[in-house]
């Protein structure tokens, strides 16, 4: 192994106590496979999802799991365990689990199963943070166990230089002086670029909410997803909001610093359309009352 690089993947995961079962496991009968492309028109779950999977799995992780079981019964022939990994920039992929099978379900089509492809326990340490090199035959989406593969880097777990780690939309909350940090972080913006959602902002000194939408809106000039609202927000504190505006003004921009609070409650398409993203908006202000009782003016 290149003495450039910390340890193999195969290292770090078997033979260190995070499974009994797997670090049992007959390593002719673990595959490690890498997730690139989009969701073909004759998956099982195309009619709810036909973008990237590397989006899928950022922003629906259940679906995502679905599209998994569905494997060509060729390839699964004589496999226990699936290593899985989700393809980044060039050669580099990110481990995001294992897995094991436990038979296939039933055909979806000729050559075609669903299988019971289950997250085995004992890796969330290196869940999303072990980033390998795949190597140059990335056409090759799945390999045997004996293909070693060299870890790049492990991230940490907690912030670094005070941005946090990205993880799901909906694991998303940021204060303030995040917020103002994760809008000009490469990784960061990619993510929020690239969908719209309904957001709240909580403040924390007196539990008062406020709801949100980011749509494709010319007028308003919100063209590119979370990312073009937010960096509003990370500018101003109150992003133009009314009660936000009158509240800033007041109390000074210290006070959004101190107790504001951004989450992502639910993501919506980038193409989403102002009607739909605007009757998301509505449920959810309704849902936590945030007209009457937070700072929703309308």
């Amino acid at each position: 192994m290149n003495n450039n690089h910390i340890i193999s993947i195969q290292d770090l995961l078997k033979g260190r106590n995070r499974n009994a079962e797997f670090d049992a496991a007959n390593e002719k009968r673990i595959k490690l496979v890498r997730h690139s492309s989009n969701v073909m028109p004759n998956s099982i779950i195309y009619k709810d999802y036909d973008g990237p999977v590397y989006k899928l799995y950022h922003t629906n992780y259940e679906l995502f799991l679905k599209w998994q079981q569905e494997q060509a019964d060729s390839r699964m022939k004589d496999v226990d365990y699936l290593i899985a990994f989700l393809a980044e920039e060039g050669c580099e992929c990110r481990f995001i689990g294992v897995f094991k099978n436990n038979g296939s379900l039933y055909s979806t089509m000729e050559g075609v199963s669903v299988y019971d492809i289950q997250e085995v326990v004992g890796f969330e340490a290196l869940k999303d943070k072990v980033v390998i090199e795949w190597g140059k035959g990335t056409l090759q989406w799945m390999q045997n166990w004996t293909k070693e593969k060299e870890v790049i880097r492990i991230e940490k777990k907690g912030d670094v230089d005070g941005i946090p780690p990205f993880s799901r939309y909906e694991d998303v909350i940021l204060s303030f002086p995040q917020l103002r940090k994760v809008v000009k972080d490469k990784d960061w913006q990619s993510k929020l670029e690239s969908l719209n959602c309904v957001y709240m902002i909580l403040d924390k000194a007196n539990g008062k909410q406020y709801v949100g939408v980011t749509y494709k809106d010319t007028k308003q000039g919100f063209k590119n997803g979370i990312l073009s609202r937010w960096t509003e927000y990370a500018s101003t504190g109150h992003g133009n909001d009314k009660k936000l505006v009158d509240l800033i003004s007041k109390e000074g921009i210290s006070y959004a610093e101190n107790n504001f609070q951004w989450t992502i409650l639910e993501t919506l398409p980038l193409n989403v359309t102002p009607k739909v993203a605007i009757d998301r908006e509505t449920l959810y202000k309704e849902k936590f009352g945030t007209r009457k009782h937070g700072y929703n003016e309308n």
